[in-house]
């Protein structure tokens, strides 16, 4: 590959702290969020990497030295062992276990695990909902959690209530919980050995953790993106208080990454689109739980590194009332010049570049693209070359166009 530098680990940090400062650096940070990307190319399948994440080393080895990217993107690969312990039901991913092609990606399906008429059981005992109504509901393994009873600390009642662990079906359950333990331990631990070897290759790791906010949160794993928009307008409050209950569960959120004592915290967000609510909406129900997000890692020293998947054009001076200097922005669909211009003295922004030209475009289309964006987006600083949504396909040719532009322009 042309435009190799001697880059190391310190200059990367540097470089991506210069724009995250909104400062001029050497040359515009290069860090695409890859998803699977890294196996393109290669002969091993998602599902080899999935059930063996020692097959990512020799394709991450592969990317890393083919292009001088300043941040690493921890493979977005779900515990294949884990769901398949627990019997997960509302994510389908690659292999026989969904019947989906070994080289395809997840798929998230939108499901209802708290009806209506359910807001108050929540709302009373949010844990001991989950754990009985959700995590049942969720895996097919967990079905015996609905008989467990761990809301009881009172007297005798406290005792008696640990009768219900003597059931065969909570004991089956408890059996599948502790085996999906031991695989996930076993995850965590193979994906902190991919963090450690792309340092080995001098590239600073980027997201390692993160959570969607309250609203989010609620829409995504109970109540479901159809109704909570509903719900809106018919049971607003309930709809707040619910949000209130999963802030706090993104909050530990922070103190975990906290203590991991990672750099990046990653926020994508999923139902704030300029599409699914009006921008009064937005202010009230949605950027609330956001901006206390973004506040409490700021306090903990933690970028928050936060993704707006859809239309964010009527959002941006919203997204400007944070603090300077301390939040990166990575867009999927915006008018990038208008984000620079409301954005560009607050936060650095990133992404836009569109994730299709990588895969369907044509080599100079996506050189005019690039170029484009940098004559917008470099000038100042504040700006780091990304896609439009974390990447799992490309074709070679047109991302080493997009790569090898970024180093020849984006040079101060």
């Amino acid at each position: 590959m042309a435009y190799k530098t001697e880059n190391t680990m310190d200059k990367r940090k540097k470089r991506v702290a210069d724009v995250l400062a909104l400062k001029e650096p050497d040359r515009v940070p290069f860090a695409p969020a890859i998803g699977t990307a890294y196996l393109e190319h290669t002969d091993i399948s998602r599902y080899e990497a999935m059930m063996d994440f020692r097959n990512f080393k020799d394709p991450l080895t592969r990317f890393l030295t083919r292009y001088e990217v300043d941040l690493f993107w921890t493979p977005t690969i779900y515990p294949a062992h884990v769901m398949e312990v627990l019997g997960t039901e509302f994510i389908k991913w690659p292999g026989p276990s969904s019947g989906i092609p070994n080289n395809a990606g997840f798929q998230i399906t939108d499901k209802t695990f708290l009806e209506e008429g359910q807001y108050d059981e929540f709302l009373r005992d949010p844990t001991a909902f989950l754990f009985n109504k959700v995590y049942s509901a969720r895996h097919k393994n967990l079905r015996g959690l609905e008989k467990a009873v761990i809301n009881n600390v009172v007297e005798y009642g406290h005792f008696a209530s640990l009768s219900s662990f003597a059931d065969p079906d909570v004991k089956e359950a408890l059996y599948y919980l502790m085996r999906a333990g031991e695989e996930s331990v076993k995850w965590l631990k193979a994906s902190g050995e991919l963090v450690a070897h792309a340092a080995s290759l001098e590239t600073p790791p980027c997201v390692i953790t993160g959570s969607t906010i309250a609203y989010d949160a609620f829409a995504d794993m109970l109540r479901g993106y159809i109704n909570v928009p509903m719900d809106l307008f018919t049971i607003p409050d309930k709809v707040v208080a619910a949000c209130e209950v999963m802030d706090v569960f993104t909050q530990q959120a922070v103190h975990g990454a906290a203590e991991m004592g990672v750099e990046y915290f990653f926020i994508p967000l999923h139902g704030g689109t300029d599409e699914l609510m009006s921008d009064e909406m937005y202010r009230k129900y949605y950027w609330p739980y956001l901006r206390r997000l973004i506040e409490h890692l700021v306090e903990h020293g933690i970028t928050p590194y936060i993704l707006t998947e859809g239309a964010y054009d009527t959002r941006l001076e919203v997204l400007a009332e944070v603090p300077k200097g301390k939040v990166i922005y990575m867009f999927e669909k915006v008018d990038i010049a208008r984000a620079k211009k409301v954005l560009g003295d607050t936060a650095c922004i990133c992404g836009n570049f569109p994730t299709t030209s990588l895969n369907y475009g044509t080599k100079d289309e996506v050189i005019e693209g690039t170029k484009r964006m940098l004559d917008v987006c470099m000038p100042g600083g504040g700006f780091i070359m990304n896609c439009s949504i974390v990447l799992d396909n490309y074709k070679e040719e047109l991302f080493d166009a997009w790569y090898e532009t970024t180093m020849k322009y984006g040079v101060y």
